[in-house]
């Protein structure tokens, strides 16, 4: 059957077999666009990193950056990521840095865009990071769909190493349907050494981890210049235009986001869209005018908020909020 695919639209058509998603449309992926070794190095790309490695930054004022408020609402975590490391570095000698590519939901595109659009942005900031916890080892920890983009995200860690860059880390893939959830904490957790647990790992986001040369480069003036206010990440889904990852205001309305991915897809009219969760209830289209403010931000986990644009010929059954109406 072809059905509508919001999570993976850029996938469809596509099957399942024996758990792998073959697609006949991964030629013509929003992905097939990133950004290459030697472009991203032109426009200033492991310029950060470089400077951490030849100790003209220091690891505490890259410590410092990640630890600003702002970098803590950026990430919608209790604490800012660079306490995380201060923790770590503290009470652990041994520390891997592992990042979850684990998505399975409507609106969770987020980790696997970055990983497959942006692996130099992803890959800079994930070494900055091992480099200021003094880890050991670098864990990508995958499902099994997303082979294809992590073994790719693979190769491009090893063309960096062979370029004098990642040399001192150890990388590891972990594919997540091929062992139990004890089995691969076993393998992340245990060093090589003993049978006993002695490694500390830091969960790393892929859409976190791209930001980090950023925000070590502008520290605490991250985003204070911007006269629209706080910005977020937004990952907009369904029937746009351009489903992706987009930075806009905090208050932006539906409307805004939607012109942000190109509009409503030709040949096709809004009924109604999912600010959040999939489990929320839908609201309808003459809705689109809602402003997406910091509380209702604050409801979700992921680092960008999920936003699902469902078509009036979507073969899909939602109750719509206000009306009471289905589809």
């Amino acid at each position: 059957m072809r059905e509508t695919c919001l999570a993976q639209c850029w996938r469809a058509p596509a099957i399942v077999q024996d758990g792998r998603v073959h697609s006949g449309a991964e030629d013509v992926s929003d992905f097939a666009g990133e950004v290459g070794f030697e472009h991203y190095c032109a426009s200033g790309g492991y310029g950060v990193l470089k400077s951490c490695l030849a100790k003209r930054r220091s690891l505490e004022s890259v410590v410092c950056a990640l630890s600003s408020t702002a970098v803590r609402l950026f990430e919608k975590a209790e604490a800012p990521f660079g306490t995380r490391i201060r923790e770590l570095r503290a009470r652990s000698t041994t520390i891997k840095v592992v990042m979850l590519i684990d998505e399975d939901r409507p609106g969770e595109m987020a980790q696997s865009f970055f990983l497959s659009r942006f692996p130099h942005r992803v890959l800079e900031g994930l070494l900055i990071v091992s480099h200021a916890l003094g880890a050991s080892e670098i864990v990508l920890y995958y499902t099994r769909r997303h082979e294809t983009a992590c073994r790719k995200f693979y190769k491009e860690f090893l063309f960096l190493r062979d370029r004098g860059l990642g040399s001192n880390f150890q990388f590891t893939l972990i594919d997540a349907d091929s062992q139990s959830e004890q089995q691969s904490l076993r393998q992340i957790c245990l060093s090589s050494n003993t049978k006993e647990p002695s490694v500390s790992a830091l969960i790393a986001d892929p859409e976190f981890l791209s930001w980090v040369p950023e925000i070590v480069a502008t520290g605490d003036a991250l985003d204070a210049d911007m006269p629209d206010g706080p910005q977020t990440l937004y990952a907009l889904v369904g029937c746009v235009s351009r489903p992706g990852i987009y930075k806009a205001p905090v208050f932006s309305t539906i409307h805004d986001l939607i012109a942000l991915a190109g509009g409503i897809r030709a040949g096709e009219s809004l009924h109604s869209f999912v600010p959040g969760d999939w489990d929320r209830m839908a609201l309808p289209a003459h809705h689109s005018n809602l402003r997406v403010d910091a509380e209702i931000l604050g409801h979700t986990e992921r680092m960008a908020f999920p936003i699902v644009f469902i078509s009036k010929s979507d073969n899909l059954l939602r109750q719509t909020a206000f009306q009471g109406f289905s589809q």
